[in-house]
């Protein structure tokens, strides 16, 4: 009888715990607290997952996950953003959102964070790479790295990367070498890299990839939005988009998407056919060399670009609404752009893509149809001709997700990172980490964490303005992407 006691309090204790765990593993994240275009958001490191993320006052926060012990660290605040208003903000118009960090660790184990800018300005000095108009709306790119290895608790800077970068994207090859793609400076600025050879410590001056250039009539003027990511063997991979940047007059456009590789044995860019390319790369050069899909006077927007076992890239890009669209090169050719999702939902859809082979590629997209908001699992088995959803892993009414690049190095029980979108209230978002069996949970008191941020902004008096939020969500997110 003793046995059954002590089993049956066994049970309700096991119980109450699993009670009281939540989908999310934190509920800190703030405006729009990550993105594609930033990233890796994070990686699998021995038995962990580190994520790092946009918190209040838009700092940069890491949290991690062991998969062994299946605990939670974190948050950990690991580096101040410049941007960062106090108190923060409950309309997301005065969020600036472009200085989300990207994460990655080194081969010692070591995890760096770059986070910070947009664009930067001219008290950090001369932006070598951009326009006077090209400096951004301020911040400072900043290169954070952990005391310790596998260590979140804390954290330094390293100053050795340029100040101006916008959309900071690390990727990192076998031997070690580490490569920091951003846009240095706001839209008037050159696409560059730097390297460095010594995990981090130290990076060579940037190297211009895209080059941002005034047209004729002297008011236009070529920009670009990239994705940068590791290839097949001693290869990183570039996707991107074309934007006519004008002054006056400004608009949000995004046409056309390209295509090159970069070969990291001598440095040198070829486009999918092989034909080795002159950097950097002009608007004019693009459209002769590099093309993958001419848009005419239609948006196209970034997405990811992964490659086969062949080598052979597979691009996600958004169209129109934000409708995401497929393509790969066969070897000789790029398929016919093609809708992963054609039952009406149209917009605001985002994601990356896992690509198993020529042509099985696993997709996951963030969307919304009728009202309802899923983040889930899109498969094709006939290279992209046509796809087939899987349960979504996350669903509700309103209110959207953000989703972010695949987890480098990810596990099945960790593969991406996605927040909750608008709430009326405030700006503070939920944080979930997705399996391929759904969110991995956490108890709900160490997830918890923004109850004095609440607190602060009931004191300071503001008032939640949710159309204008919403409004200015879109618009932020036009720049933002």
């Amino acid at each position: 009888m003793l046995a059954k006691l002590l089993l049956a309090s066994v049970v309700l204790a096991d119980t109450a715990v699993r009670a009281e765990s939540v989908d999310y593993f934190t509920d800190n994240g703030f405006g729009n607290p990550l993105s594609t275009i930033h990233h890796p958001s994070g990686e699998h490191f021995k038995d962990s997952t580190y994520i790092a993320y946009q918190g209040p006052h838009e700092d940069a926060y890491v949290c991690a996950y062991n998969q062994a012990s299946k605990k939670w660290s974190g948050p950990v605040l690991a580096g101040v953003s410049p941007m960062g208003k106090t108190p923060d903000p409950v309309d997301n118009n005065e969020v600036d959102n472009h200085g989300k960090p990207a994460m990655m660790v080194d081969s010692k184990g070591y995890i760096h964070v770059a986070f910070g800018a947009h664009g930067g300005n001219p008290m950090l000095g001369k932006n070598a790479f951009g326009t006077p108009a090209g400096f951004g709306r301020g911040g400072k790119l900043t290169h954070l790295v952990s005391k310790n290895p596998e260590d979140i608790s804390s954290w330094k800077v390293l100053d050795n990367i340029s100040p101006f970068g916008t959309y900071p994207q690390f990727v990192q090859m076998d031997d070690g070498d580490i490569y920091l793609f951003y846009r240095h400076g706001s839209h008037q600025s050159d696409w560059v890299y730097q390297k460095s050879s010594d995990d981090g410590r130290t990076f060579a001056p940037p190297v211009s990839v895209l080059k941002h250039k005034v047209q004729a009539n002297g008011t236009l003027h070529d920009a670009w939005y990239a994705w940068f990511a590791k290839g097949r063997g001693d290869t990183i991979t570039a996707s991107y988009i074309y934007h006519p940047c004008s002054y006056p007059g400004h608009t949000k456009a995004r046409l056309n998407v390209y295509y090159m590789k970069m070969n990291c044995a001598d440095d040198s860019w070829e486009n999918a056919a092989g034909e080795k390319l002159t950097m950097s790369v002009t608007k004019e050069y693009a459209d002769q060399e590099t093309l993958i899909f001419k848009s005419g006077d239609k948006r196209c927007n970034h997405g990811t670009c992964r490659v086969d076992q062949e080598g052979h890239p597979h691009v996600l890009f958004r169209y129109g609404a934000g409708q995401a669209r497929y393509t790969r090169w066969t070897g000789s050719a790029w398929t016919e752009p093609v809708a992963v999702i054609s039952d009406g939902s149209y917009g605001g859809q985002d994601g990356d893509m896992i690509v198993d082979s020529p042509t099985n590629v696993r997709m996951v997209l963030m969307r919304n149809i009728d009202g309802r908001n899923e983040v889930g699992w899109w498969n094709t088995t006939d290279g992209g001709k046509t796809w087939a959803k899987e349960t979504p892993l996350l669903s509700r009414p309103g209110g959207g997700f953000e989703i972010g690049a695949l987890i480098e190095n990810y596990t099945p029980e960790g593969m991406v990172v996605v927040s909750e979108g608008r709430v009326p209230e405030h700006l503070y978002r939920k944080m979930y980490l997705l399996g391929k069996d759904g969110p991995v949970q956490r108890p709900a008191e160490e997830a918890s964490h923004i109850q004095k941020q609440l607190e602060i902004l009931k004191k300071s008096g503001d008032k939640p303005t949710p159309k204008t939020d919403r409004a200015a969500k879109k618009a932020n997110k036009g720049d933002d992407e």
